[in-house]
C-alpha cells in the first residue's frame, strides 16, 4: 500500500497536478469530486498546480538503497495529459527522467493528446514510464487502440470503475502489458 494513498497496486501516488474536466461516463462518479470539495476546492474546474514536488527524489533514493523498484500512480487527482497542465508538464517530464528508480503509471482518459506532449527525447518511450487510458466502458474502446499506437516500453489498461462487461481479448496483441480492474465508488462527501 503506498505512503500517501490507499490505492492497492502502487506504492505511492505523485500529484503534480489536483483538478481536472469530466470526459467520459468513468468520470460521473469520480472520488476527486469529494476529497476536493473537503479541502475547499472546485474539483472539475480543471487543474491546479501543486506546490510540493519534492518526494519522487527521496522515493527515488529509497528504492535505489532497497534494490527494489517502486511504482508511482502520476496524477491520481487529475490527468497527467489534461491541456491546462500544459505549462507545468515539462517540469514534470523531468522529474520522471531523473528518478529512474520509480515506474511511472501515468493514466489518462486523453489519449488523443499525448503524442504532443511527450518530451522531445521520449523516442520509443522512457523505459520507466507506463502509458495507460482508463476503459470502463465499451464506449471508452477507442483509447486502448489510442493507446497502442502510442511509443512506450509499457501499456496498461485502468477497467477502474468497470461499469459494464467488456471484453478485451480481441485488443490483447502484446502490447498490452497489464489490466487494472475495480468497481465504481461512489465519491463521499
Amino acid at each position: 500500500m503506498a505512503e500517501n494513498s490507499g490505492i492497492g497496486w502502487t506504492d505511492h501516488t505523485m500529484n503534480f497536478w489536483w483538478g481536472c474536466n469530466k470526459v467520459s461516463t468513468e468520470c460521473q462518479r469520480c472520488y476527486i469530486d469529494g476529497i476536493m470539495r473537503r479541502a475547499g476546492k472546485k474539483p472539475f474546474h480543471g487543474p491546479m498546480r501543486t506546490v510540493d514536488w519534492s518526494k519522487p527524489a527521496k522515493w527515488d533514493r529509497q528504492a535505489a538503497r532497497a534494490g527494489r523498484r517502486l511504482r508511482i500512480f502520476t496524477c491520481s487527482m487529475s490527468d497527467f495529459f489534461h491541456d491546462g497542465a500544459d505549462p507545468w508538464r515539462p517540469e514534470a517530464w523531468q522529474i520522471i527522467r531523473d528518478c529512474q528508480n520509480l515506474d511511472w503509471l501515468v493514466l489518462t482518459k486523453r489519449p488523443e493528446l499525448v503524442l504532443d506532449r511527450l518530451p522531445d527525447d521520449w523516442g520509443d518511450g522512457y523505459a520507466n514510464v507506463w502509458l495507460g487510458v482508463t476503459c470502463g466502458a465499451e464506449s471508452s474502446l477507442h483509447r486502448v487502440e489510442v493507446l497502442k499506437s502510442l511509443p512506450a516500453q509499457r501499456r496498461f489498461i485502468s477497467a477502474e470503475p468497470l461499469l459494464e462487461s467488456i471484453d478485451f481479448r480481441p485488443h490483447l496483441d502484446g502490447s498490452i502489458h497489464w489490466i487494472i480492474t475495480g468497481c465504481e465508488q461512489a465519491a463521499k462527501t
